[in-house]
């Protein structure tokens, strides 16, 4: 049997554009799905993001699903229930046709699918339920579960990354009780993988760049199962494109170092790109003349291009370029520049000139 898991795709009506990434994104999962012969697709959480998205989306959502010869298992997440407002309906009560399975029962459900044991925990305040009511002892060789939360210890991607919001915690005493062999999770936005004792959990991250900052291929897990064998590999959709910041440093005259074409090499028309600008200048007008050309030239070629507003990393001096110390010490690093590291060439410059203009001050 094969699986491919997917979570946190966000689709959304917001805006046009929006709606039809969002919606390109879905197909190429479908589309990948179908050509490698998986047997079901495993939602695992914010399909949706937000419940009026859900409602106006489902249709476009079932077209999809409608190219596809398995069946498709649809655990809801924290943002399918955002905006609901007094609705009391439950998921299952909307027409998903026949190849949907909505996941939706709290605190959970247990079922079998070709031998093999699925257990759904859609997202909930708290687990409660779970730990007053756990599920019985496995019958079969291999339990799979599906959920959306956190999972405390993996968590933590680094300090330039937030959490995830609104989730909760799925604690690692609960999920070594469950009898799991695999656990398909959402709501964390980067991929990884784990073990709780002696369970592998896999987050697939977000399928496509939700927001800012969400650095990297996005993509999904297939799950390959042999017996009671469980093996992962990661897929990465076209699609979604990256999220890319492209560091722009300037010379003392305010110009880039480099060309537009030169900073946009390797980008897809699929990708969100901000460009952020460092240097000590004499003036910003070189560096608005680029802005304006990369808008006016670059700009509808991409998802999303735009310039970081933090411009805090640009030092504006006057008549910087005629300070004869930082001329004689940018002509020994133009000397230098073939010879070492693009990314640490650029920091020694940068920190030298500083270094020289503060000791200016200190004299």
């Amino acid at each position: 049997m094969k699986l491919l898991q997917v979570s946190d795709l966000h689709l959304s009506q917001s805006s046009k554009d929006e709606k039809n990434y969002s919606l390109a994104v879905l197909s190429e999962i479908f589309e990948t799905a179908e050509q490698s012969k998986c047997d079901r697709i495993l939602f695992c959480g914010d399909l949706f993001n937000t419940f009026p998205d859900l409602e106006g989306l489902r249709s476009e959502f079932l077209k999809v699903v409608s190219s596809y010869s398995g069946l498709v298992y649809f655990l809801p997440g924290n943002h399918e229930i955002l905006e609901k407002k007094g609705n009391s309906n439950r998921y299952v009560d909307y027409d998903w046709s026949s190849k949907v399975k909505v996941l939706d029962e709290i605190p959970y459900s247990l079922f079998e699918d070709k031998g093999i044991e699925f257990l759904s925990i859609p997202h909930q305040e708290n687990y409660s339920g779970l730990l007053l009511s756990p599920p019985p002892p496995k019958q079969t060789k291999l339990r799979i579960g599906l959920a959306h939360g956190t999972v405390p210890g993996m968590s933590f991607t680094g300090l330039s990354e937030e959490e995830e919001e609104g989730g909760s915690y799925l604690d690692p005493h609960l999920i070594q009780n469950l009898g799991l062999d695999y656990l398909a999770i959402g709501h964390l936005h980067r991929a990884r993988m784990g073990t709780v004792g002696n369970c592998s959990v896999g987050y697939a991250g977000s399928s496509r760049v939700w927001r800012k900052g969400e650095s990297g291929p996005r993509g999904g897990i297939f799950i390959h199962i042999d017996g009671s064998k469980v093996r992962t590999e990661p897929v990465y959709w076209k699609e979604a494109g990256e999220y890319r910041e492209i560091l722009v440093s300037l010379d003392t005259e305010g110009k880039p170092e480099e060309s537009v074409e030169t900073y946009l090499r390797g980008t897809s028309p699929k990708d969100w790109i901000v460009f952020r600008f460092v240097g000590y200048v004499d003036s910003m007008t070189e560096k608005q003349k680029f802005q304006e050309s990369v808008l006016r030239d670059w700009k509808s070629k991409f998802r999303i291009l735009e310039f970081d507003p933090d411009e805090s990393q640009i030092a504006v001096i006057q008549h910087l370029s005629e300070n004869e110390f930082v001329k004689q010490f940018l002509d020994k690093m133009n000397e230098r520049k073939a010879q070492m590291d693009p990314s640490l060439w650029r920091h020694t410059r940068v920190t030298g000139i500083r270094l020289i203009l503060e000791g200016k001050k200190n004299r």
